[in-house]
């Protein structure tokens, strides 16, 4: 999807749950106006990516999550991203994944599609 295709959702929140849907430690993938997103909770803090690897289209939210260190670890090919930023901290994947803004307001869990990093996912 091209970023001016999101453009009309950039600058709004988007309620896909509830907190309590992504226990800590856990993962869970929405649609948000037709992106993948996986919000992941580290610790109670809330985290918003591409839910598909820039390496080879695994979905991460069936990934290895690192609650501490807020990492995820793709289920195919073991490529490790860092979720506040979209780094990618091992191979084979090479280019960063799509961070989305997350929050949780009045009891609802909340993404807006505008970048916080990496690329449009």
């Amino acid at each position: 999807m091209a970023l001016d295709e999101v453009d009309h959702l950039t600058s709004e929140f988007i309620t896909v749950g509830r907190p309590e849907e992504v226990p800590d430690g856990g993962a869970c993938a929405f649609d948000v106006g037709g992106v993948p997103v996986a919000v992941f909770n580290c610790g109670g803090t809330f985290f918003g990516v591409s839910d598909v690897c820039t390496h080879a289209h695994a979905l991460l939210h069936e990934g290895s999550l690192d609650r501490v260190r807020c990492t995820v670890e793709c289920p195919l090919h073991g490529a490790e991203y860092d979720l506040r930023t979209g780094e990618v901290l091992t191979p084979p994947a090479t280019e960063p994944l799509a961070v989305y803004a997350v929050r949780v307001q009045q009891g609802s869990l909340q993404v807006a599609l505008s970048l916080q990093g990496g690329t449009i996912g």
